[in-house]
């Protein structure tokens, strides 16, 4: 009796036995062999080989040295695979040696907007939060942004974030002009504000507020060279002039109809010297799309333009032509998750704002909001 009963008494214990955890880093080695990120030699294959690890109190760095021959772009395509097999967030940089950063808390799935994170007085913008803390843009460093993304993900929160941490970090200096292709839904309530020039709601008045930038441009152009100034960062001149467009492919001639191509022609023609040779006057163009192609993006807006920001896209083409990479496909459904990219990307949450929040406040400064155009320095009328 006692033998018939050791056999069920074994495998019950055996059952009882914790399992070994799998570490992060066998993790990772089980994904490139499954994967199949190596090089074949002879009858086996070459896999990346861990180098050193370091651990600190916010994420773990895997370094890895890497058998000739593969490329650092083959470890994008696995980004997801390593993000869902560890169930964790990861950073992923190749300068040498393959860096995989592993978080050891997951990225805020939403984060409000709040008027501590204005810097009055600066050109910089909380542009999101990724896990070493806040990240900022400054638009005299990097005058133009290109934006892109599928709808309902992020876009137009971001540049009303973008538009009201300018307006109060800047009151006196700065003026938007902006094209809303959506019949003015989203920025016609903000046609009050004094440093609001104007607000364009389809094609044919995009083409007359474009009109008046370009001869507005070609003015200050002139009155810069006169003074033999290059670069308006390096001048007394305190303006600056932002035109946002939200959902430029409605201003594609190959998308447009009809006699709208002609305007179509000329709107992208504008924006691309607006890009081209703007930001040393001191404009600044944050181009917007839900349909990122390259029919929707302007070739000279986009060589033109460094800082660039993707929302989940549709699928790795349009991730190329917003980021010139992929990543952005694989980006979570989250509103607000989106990659930044400035020489490299980053991960972040852009914080969330408002109509209702922005009203608010700009109804407490309203005095200040008005009493700042009327005190503009003469320095700014060029």
């Amino acid at each position: 009796m006692i033998e018939w009963l050791a056999l069920p008494a074994i495998i019950t214990g055996a059952a009882l036995i914790p399992k070994k955890k799998i570490t992060d880093e066998k993790k990772i080695q089980t994904i490139f062999e499954n994967r199949r990120v190596g090089i074949k030699k002879d009858d086996s294959f070459l896999y990346p080989k861990l180098y050193k690890k370091h651990d600190n109190e916010q994420y773990s760095t895997y370094l890895y040295t890497l058998p000739l021959g593969i490329p650092s772009e083959a470890f994008e395509t696995i980004k997801s695979a390593i993000v869902d097999g560890l169930n964790k967030d990861i950073e992923i940089e190749f300068d040498g040696l393959l860096k995989i950063k592993v978080y050891k808390q997951k990225l805020p799935e939403k984060w409000s907007y709040t008027d501590d994170l204005l810097n009055e007085g600066k050109w910089e913008i909380p542009i999101g939060r990724n896990h070493e803390g806040i990240l900022y843009h400054d638009f005299d460093k990097y005058p133009h942004m290109l934006v892109g993304g599928v709808t309902r993900f992020g876009k137009t929160v971001l540049i009303k974030e973008i538009f009201y941490s300018l307006l109060m970090n800047q009151m006196e200096n700065v003026e938007f002009y902006i094209l809303d292709l959506k019949g003015g839904m989203e920025f016609g309530h903000y046609v009050g504000i004094p440093q609001v020039k104007e607000v364009s709601s389809d094609i044919f008045e995009s083409t007359e507020l474009l009109s008046t930038i370009i001869e507005d441009l070609k003015e200050r152009q002139k009155s810069m060279r006169l003074k033999q100034y290059t670069n308006i960062v390096d001048t007394p001149i305190q303006k600056r002039t932002f035109i946002i467009v939200d959902e430029g492919a409605e201003l594609s001639p190959n998308i447009v109809e009809g006699d709208s191509k002609k305007y179509a022609k000329f709107c992208q023609a504008a924006l691309s010297e607006i890009a081209r040779i703007g930001g040393a006057l001191g404009y600044r163009l944050i181009f917007c799309t839900q349909y990122p192609t390259k029919e929707a993006v302007p070739m000279q807006v986009k060589m033109n333009i460094v800082a660039r920001l993707s929302f989940i896209a549709a699928a790795q083409i349009a991730s190329r032509v917003i980021l010139d990479d992929i990543g952005a496909e694989d980006l979570p459904s989250i509103p607000g998750r989106a990659i930044y990219k400035i020489e490299k990307n980053r991960t972040i949450q852009v914080p969330y704002i408002d109509d209702k929040y922005m009203f608010s406040k700009l109804e407490g400064k309203q005095d200040a909001v008005i009493n700042a155009v009327k005190d503009r320095k003469s320095t700014h009328n060029n």
